[in-house]
C-alpha cells in the first residue's frame, strides 16, 4: 500500500509546512534482525541529542542499544519521488536500495512507456520497490548524500 513517507508532512515542501518537521529514519529491511539494532541505536541517539536522557542514563535504562559510531557518516536529503503511472512500472535492473547512480540522465526504469532517469549526478535510490506498483504509488525516491 501507500507508505508512511507518502502522508502528511513527509510529502510537503518546507515552504508549505509552517513550523512542523518530520523525520523518517530508514533502518533497513524489516525482516532483517540487524534492522532492529539500527532502530534501537537511532532511538537512543535521538533521546540523547534531544537532551531527554544523557549517555549514563541511556546505558543504565537501555543497555546495549547504542552501537559503535560508523567509520564514515553521511545523511541523505530526499529530493523527490517517482510515482508509478500504472502497475506496469519496471526498473531496468533489480535495485535493492542505496545504489548511487553516477551520471544524471541514467535511465533506471520505465513508467508505462516513459523512461525514468536520474535527475543529477551521484543520485541515491531510496527504497526502490515495484511490489505495490500501481497508479499513484511511490516506487523510489531520489536523494543526495550530505556529509555529517
Amino acid at each position: 500500500g501507500v507508505r508512511m513517507r507518502d502522508y502528511g508532512r513527509f510529502g510537503l515542501a518546507d515552504a508549505d509546512a509552517g513550523d512542523s518537521r518530520s523525520l523518517l529514519v530508514e533502518c533497513g529491511f524489516h525482516g532483517d534482525e540487524s534492522s532492529r539494532d539500527v532502530a534501537y541505536d537511532q532511538c537512543v541517539r535521538f533521546l540523547q541529542a534531544a537532551d531527554a536522557l544523557d549517555a549514563a542514563e541511556i546505558e543504565r535504562l537501555l543497555p546495549g542499544w547504542r552501537q559503535p559510531d560508523a567509520p564514515r557518516q553521511w545523511a541523505l536529503e530526499v529530493t523527490g519521488p517517482v510515482v508509478a503511472q500504472s502497475e506496469r512500472f519496471r526498473f531496468t535492473e533489480p535495485f535493492s536500495g542505496l545504489e548511487v547512480i553516477a551520471k544524471a540522465g541514467t535511465v533506471i526504469g520505465d513508467n508505462d512507456g516513459t523512461p525514468v532517469a536520474t535527475p543529477y549526478d551521484d543520485c541515491v535510490l531510496v527504497m526502490p520497490s515495484t511490489r505495490q506498483a500501481r497508479a499513484g504509488v511511490t516506487v523510489v525516491r531520489y536523494a543526495q548524500r550530505r556529509p555529517l
